[in-house]
């Protein structure tokens, strides 16, 4: 069924239409009608639809000011206008704005039945070629567009295509969605099948999984951040061969998870910028660059080697003291412990103040932040990735003090541990 709208600020009017003219003849239904152009506009922007009937003289905005609006929402409709007055300037401008046609009132019965004749042929013929939707349609409409049939298929192709297609512009491409009765060429093609808008989003997902990762098995794993706990305990051991490894393992994982393409790019973000702060060699410009380059890139093929050339090129301008490298190995591992620099300066046969001044010139941080560092990005992984109290979670990463716990994770994280769970929580 075709709908129908009809404007008029007289209510006798709209009823009369409603009453006499005959719309199912025409496989047309009026789904509504107001009395203002900005109600019959604020109806439509929910409720799309194929003909408005309207007339010209209303209170605050004319049927000329609304249609002028409305046709940027539906540039395919049919336009009527109705009014009282028979002046050349109404219908000049009606003619410009492309309406269907111009009815003087009273209207006559026959002549509007025949305009909807003409109009509800244009539809049918239309309707055989692509129309056109929004991706915001609610499950109410795809029914109203869908109901008719009991097989859809839904796919992604470069060029309109099927009974109707949905602009879809993802990853820097513009591309289209088409449904259609049958299967057609493209990507990601299969069928459509009620709940619509439920389908409609995770079909989505899997598109713009497709187009990012190629060819591989997508899978609906999201709990990636769990892996990422090991991978941290490498960065900040400061061995740039094993953390090149690392980055080839975490490429690994992804790929047999094919998580959500933003979680994906945030992992690979946050291996950059732990790199990045441990060893504080780049200025924070190069790193925000970086960033939006990672955020930019279409395709996980271009995303790792980018990644790997980047820290290779990093790594080749630098060279870590090896007693660094060893704090930053014992950190790493046994970072539960009670660790001291005092202890640790022993076992290297080195002045405990001159290792110390090593670390901070190396890393811009003291041997009590970097360890403090790991201990928090132990307890964000164990927050994310169990359901473990906070109070057991404090002891689990080498604190003996729940109060100074939450204090030490304020302040790196700018939120309480409870916080940061419920953010991710509602994040993810």
């Amino acid at each position: 069924m075709y709908k129908v709208l009809l404007v008029d600020d007289e209510y006798m009017v709209t009823e009369g239409l409603k009453r006499l003219i005959p719309f199912d003849k025409w496989d047309m239904e009026v789904v509504a009608t107001a009395s203002h152009a900005d109600d019959a506009l604020e109806y439509v922007q929910e409720n799309p639809v194929d003909v408005i009937i309207s007339d010209v003289n209303m209170p605050d905005k004319t049927g000329l000011e609304m249609i002028k609006e409305m046709k940027e929402m539906l540039p395919d409709a049919a336009y009527i206008l109705l009014s009282g007055y028979q002046e050349f300037d109404y219908v000049k401008r009606a003619m410009n704005l492309s309406v269907v046609d111009y009815l003087v009132k009273p209207v006559d019965k026959v002549e509007l039945g025949n305009l909807l004749e003409k109009i509800a042929g244009q539809l049918s013929e239309r309707g055989k070629k692509s129309q056109t939707l929004s991706q915001d349609l609610d499950e109410a409409g795809f029914v109203s567009y869908l109901g008719g049939k009991e097989n859809w298929w839904i796919g992604l192709s470069k060029e309109k295509q099927g009974s109707f297609t949905i602009p879809y512009y993802v990853l820097g491409q513009d591309w289209q969605i088409f449904i259609s009765d049958q299967p057609l060429d493209g990507l990601v093609v299969t069928l459509f099948e009620a709940p619509y808008q439920e389908h409609f989003e995770r079909w989505k997902l899997n598109a713009e999984k497709a187009l990012f990762y190629g060819s591989v098995n997508l899978k609906q794993s999201e709990s990636l951040f769990a892996y990422y706990e090991p991978i941290y305990r490498v960065i900040i051991q400061g061995d740039l061969n094993q953390i090149v490894e690392e980055l080839n393992l975490l490429e690994k994982v992804v790929l047999e998870n094919t998580p959500r393409v933003p979680i994906t790019k945030q992992l690979f973000i946050q291996f950059v910028m732990d790199v990045f702060h441990l060893f504080e060699h780049l200025k924070a410009d190069d790193l925000t660059d970086i960033v939006k380059t990672i955020h930019a890139i279409q395709s996980f093929d271009e995303l790792v080697p980018y990644i790997k050339e980047t820290l290779t090129r990093f790594f080749g301008q630098y060279r870590m003291n090896e007693n660094v490298v060893s704090v930053l190995e014992v950190i790493g591992r046994d970072y539960q412990k009670e660790l001291s620099l005092k202890d640790i300066s022993k076992d290297l046969f080195i002045n405990p103040v001159y290792l110390g001044q090593l670390i901070k010139r190396e890393t811009n941080s003291t041997f009590a932040e970097l360890l403090n560092k790991q201990r928090i990005k132990a307890a964000q992984q164990l927050l994310l990735s169990t359901s473990d109290s906070i109070e057991d979670i404090c002891y689990a990463v080498g604190y003996s003090n729940v109060g100074y716990f939450y204090k030490v994770f304020r302040k790196l994280c700018g939120k309480s541990p409870k916080a940061y769970r419920k953010q991710v929580e509602t994040t993810l």
